[in-house]
């Protein structure tokens, strides 16, 4: 079986054309932006730039990739002119749609059995496919969109102060109609975590045409090592958009609940919409702009436990690389966490919008000795390693081996 698999952006996609390509199975990977010459891809790596040393990875190059960076041009003018504005939002969404319709208008030339494509850059190639006689995947990384929207909008109603935060609710119509669809155009649908699947299955999706698949993560480049707990606060990092979709209100009214002596709250990342809510909290965290990737890596070694209280989350991400770091995690069901945490083992799993929870579990982070958090940092590496790139290799291969038999 060969596979065409198409992604407009970066996201992970590159690791997956370089885990079908070691398990034979690529035919090609087709992609918005990517550096397709070895040559270069040596250059950008001696170089140490992080920004073109995430746009290939090495081992898929050449003939094996066709790269469109026109795609992008919108995108990346507006992000520099506007930066995270509606506008720059919307050039993405065109980005997806022209890409779409670009490998749809090819799919008749293309070789290859099953066509792989990703939520939102789709919904036109998935018919193409299925119409030239080829088996279909539509995979997701984030939740399906009704069940995300219908989470939104109840954390609108319940915290509307927050509501300029949750900026995800404004896909243009067209946009969100696609990305309703696709899974239900595709013959077989991959979710990166249980609450995807759950997300999936709740709109009529077949459990029978659902598959996991986690995603994976550098894990060598993320340092760990044990430590003396130090004389100062216990340090909590918070990672990613500051966004009440992340749970920030419930967090933030949590660590009011400890002396500052106690306990830091760090929050990384930019803040969606105003920040007029969050200053508010002024007094209750620490706040530090977005940081490049092996930069964040670094950084973890400074923080003592993980927190991401989402409301929707589709996997997390920045859970698993925290873990990796050793550091004891705290989050909700909805997100990859279930697929990690074990509790008082490496973190805790809480309800979602419960800020007592989240207290009760910050308390007994707290009540441990050096030896029993030195343990749980032990067991957060242990476990963030069993989802390494080579790891989700195999995992791939168990998919493609399962195949459509059980639909």
């Amino acid at each position: 079986m060969k596979v065409l698999l198409s992604h407009s952006g970066k996201q992970h996609s590159y690791h997956v054309a370089k885990a079908l390509d070691d398990l034979g199975y690529l035919e090609k990977f087709y992609t918005s932006g990517y550096i397709t010459s070895r040559r270069l891809q040596d250059v950008v790596t001696k170089s140490g730039n992080q920004y073109w040393s995430r746009r290939f990875i090495r081992g898929i190059h050449g003939n094996k990739v066709e790269s469109n960076w026109r795609f992008e041009i919108k995108e990346n003018v507006y992000n520099r002119i506007y930066g995270q504005s509606p506008e720059t939002v919307k050039a993405v969404f065109d980005r997806d749609t022209n890409f779409d319709n670009y490998i749809a208008g090819k799919m008749h030339q293309l070789k290859g059995d099953l066509f792989w494509g990703f939520q939102g850059s789709c919904f036109n190639s998935l018919q193409a496919a299925r119409r030239n006689g080829k088996m279909t995947i539509c995979e997701l990384s984030g939740v399906h969109a009704p069940t995300a929207m219908r989470l939104l909008k109840e954390e609108e109603t319940l915290q509307p102060e927050w509501s300029e935060s949750l900026k995800t609710l404004n896909f243009p119509d067209e946009y969100y109609e696609r990305m309703i669809s696709e899974p239900h155009l595709a013959d077989i649908v991959i979710g990166a975590s249980p609450f995807t699947l759950q997300s999936l299955h709740e709109s009529g999706i077949s459990p029978a045409k659902t598959r996991l698949l986690p995603l994976g993560f550098e894990i060598d480049h993320i340092e760990f090592r044990l430590k003396a707990r130090p004389v100062r606060p216990f340090r909590l990092a918070f990672v990613g958009r500051i966004t009440q979709s992340k749970g920030i209100r419930y967090l933030l009214e949590a660590i009011k609940q400890f002396d500052s002596r106690q306990v830091e709250l760090h929050l990384i990342g930019y803040v969606q919409g105003s920040e007029d809510e969050l200053n508010r909290y002024k007094p209750y965290f620490v706040r530090h702009e977005p940081m490049a990737q092996y930069e964040l890596f670094r950084k973890y070694q400074e923080f003592d436990a993980f927190i991401l209280p989402s409301i929707c989350e589709g996997f997390g991400l920045a859970l698993l690389e925290a873990m990796a770091a050793g550091l004891p995690a705290i989050t909700t069901p909805n997100s990859i966490g279930p697929e990690l945490i074990e509790d008082d083992y490496n973190g805790y799993i809480v309800p979602i919008r419960d800020t007592n929870a989240i207290t009760l579990s910050i308390r007994r982070l707290l009540s441990k000795s050096d030896i029993e958090l030195s343990e749980m940092r032990r067991n957060a590496r242990e476990t963030a390693k069993k989802f390494s790139w080579d790891a989700y290799g195999i995992r791939l291969k168990e998919v493609l081996d399962r195949g459509f038999h059980e639909q």
